[in-house]
């Protein structure tokens, strides 16, 4: 069976961008009034705000992508589950302006919690995406951004929180930077090359999640965080750097 020949379990919803962002804000917004009830201030919302524009933009580039490639595709249930990942990702924006430990010790677990959502989410969406057999390019596209947004708000929230250092900003600004920058040499016109395949790159991935939600956790401490998550920041350029090189054509 091809892909234009498969079975998709849809849902009665168009998957433009503006639809996706009309379903993500809908538990975003729940999610929002309990943070408040948890004990936030209300400066918390600015940062969901901020987490959200960031989730936005990963559903709008996602679904421009996945036209271009594709046509228009519907929403099935595991693009519904990566919405939802966006959702708690937009919410741990809150954690750009406030501090982690502000609403109580009950709340304290909260950044953790809503990164382990966003991030752990990703076996889920493919999972159930694989069961309904409803693989498509709308939702590959989505997954893809809403990873990198997750890691990207994640270890900026680390480093606000003083459970990372400084350097942890380049982890979350690594694919972001490493995208724009192949956009920029396609709009130029100059050539890009495909990845080759690595043994490294998911088991660093896997590093980099791991040690951004311990530090967005109460244990083990920033003292270790800060050691775990600087340890974490050298591979993770590195890869970058290589596959940069590699994307360019300079290696």
């Amino acid at each position: 069976m091809t892909s234009r020949d498969r079975v998709v379990r849809r849902l009665p919803i168009d998957g433009g961008w503006l639809p996706l962002v009309a379903l993500w804000a809908v538990p975003t917004g729940i999610g929002a009034a309990g943070l408040l009830a948890a004990g936030l201030p209300l400066v918390a919302l600015g940062g969901v705000a901020l987490g959200g524009v960031v989730a936005v933009a990963a559903i709008r580039v996602a679904a421009g992508r996945a036209r271009e490639a594709a046509g228009r595709e519907p929403v099935t249930a595991a693009t519904v589950v990566t919405t939802l990942r966006a959702s708690a990702l937009a919410l741990l924006g809150a954690y750009l302006v406030v501090d982690p430990v502000a609403g109580g010790a009950a709340s304290g677990w909260l950044p953790g919690g809503l990164f382990a959502v966003a991030a752990g989410g990703d076996a889920v969406d493919g999972a159930v995406a694989r069961a309904t057999d409803a693989v498509t390019d709308l939702g590959a596209e989505l997954d893809v951004e809403v990873d990198g947004a997750t890691v990207l708000v994640g270890a900026t929230a680390a480093v606000v929180a003083g459970a990372a250092p400084l350097a942890f900003l380049a982890v979350g600004g690594a694919r972001p930077l490493f995208a724009y920058g192949l956009r920029r040499r396609r709009r130029l016109g100059l050539p890009t090359h495909d990845l080759r395949p690595s043994r490294l790159r998911r088991p660093i991935g896997a590093a980099t999640m791991l040690a951004t939600w311990l530090a967005l956790s109460p244990v083990p401490g920033q003292g270790i965080s800060r050691l775990l998550t600087a340890a974490v920041a050298v591979p993770v350029v590195a890869s970058f750097a290589r596959d940069w090189l590699v994307a360019s054509g300079r290696l």
